[in-house]
């Protein structure tokens, strides 16, 4: 197999391999080590079944069953008892899946089973190289600054991030999750750290008033999520991508309209290590709720 990149800022698509096909030892350990080094791979225009899928996520670490019991579920916007988000999504904001808790997913791999060829598309922004482009008073902040995420547990609020004093006036405290990271966070399958603050999660930055706190936000979501930082994946039907969701943001620029966007979704819960070992996240389930994001 080799990787084509998809643009200057992240992905690379694999050609020459057969993703139908079990994958030896050694094709396993290339498809991480290519990972991390792309963040996201893209295979397309192969006969797929949900068994591909399965062996192929299940290369880099072991699967993750989600809340409806199964190890994939579905974001789609067609009336499916598999759906994890039922069949209404909007807009999503910039975000990591599960950075509200101490442990962010590891890779998320979206397969198009059905879909229009006007589909919404995806947005990945990559996370890590752009660390090294901020402007030295940013990079200043950025080395030394935390921030409390937020998901709202009682409502998909995908086009819009928890208010700071919704979290600091509320009588449901058990609706709120929150966790306070430094902003650049350690992933355990990489040598570099990648900003955890995002669009979606992000409802403070600790240490700093209200208007500071927005300006350095602004102005580090102004480098993250600038266009020469950002690819934007165009779906066709049997798609298969995996990505980095620690390494990568993602968000979803529009509300789908009623044409077919039917994702089958799966996740991992730790890293297949090329020792043999395996890196183990299965804290990432603990307390996850119910409000789950998208893609």
């Amino acid at each position: 197999m080799h990787a084509v990149p998809l643009s200057d800022a992240l992905g690379a698509e694999l050609v020459d391999f057969d993703i139908t096909e079990p994958h030896t030892a050694e094709e396993q350990a290339e498809l991480r080590r290519l990972f991390r080094q792309y963040h996201l791979l893209l295979v397309r225009g192969q006969a797929v079944t949900a068994a591909d899928h399965d062996r192929f996520v299940g290369a880099f670490g072991p699967l993750q069953s989600n809340r409806i019991g199964d190890a994939a579920g579905y974001v789609t916007n067609q009336d499916d008892p598999r759906s994890l988000f039922g069949d209404e999504l909007w807009r999503l904001l910039w975000h990591n899946d599960g950075a509200y808790g101490p442990n962010p997913g590891i890779a998320t791999s979206l397969w198009a089973e059905d879909i229009s060829p006007n589909a919404t598309p995806t947005q990945f922004a990559n996370a890590i190289e752009v660390v090294d482009r901020l402007p030295a008073d940013v990079r200043e902040q950025v080395e030394r600054l935390r921030i409390v995420n937020a998901v709202d547990t009682a409502y998909l609020r995908t086009y819009e991030r928890v208010p700071y004093d919704e979290l600091l006036t509320t009588d449901e405290p058990d609706r709120y999750v929150t966790y306070e990271h430094p902003v650049l966070f350690e992933p355990p399958h990489l040598e570099r750290r990648a900003i955890i603050a995002s669009e979606q999660m992000t409802a403070h930055v600790v240490g700093l008033d209200r208007v500071d706190g927005e300006a350095f936000l602004e102005a580090l979501y102004d480098h993250l999520y600038a266009d020469d930082n950002v690819y934007t994946h165009h779906w066709q039907r049997n798609d298969i991508i995996i990505w980095d969701n620690i390494a990568l943001h993602h968000a979803r620029p529009e509300a789908p309209g009623p044409e077919p966007r039917h994702l089958r979704r799966q996740t991992i819960d730790g890293w297949y290590t090329d020792d043999g070992g395996v890196i183990d996240w299965t804290s990432s389930r603990a307390g996850r709720p119910r409000a789950d994001s998208q893609m």
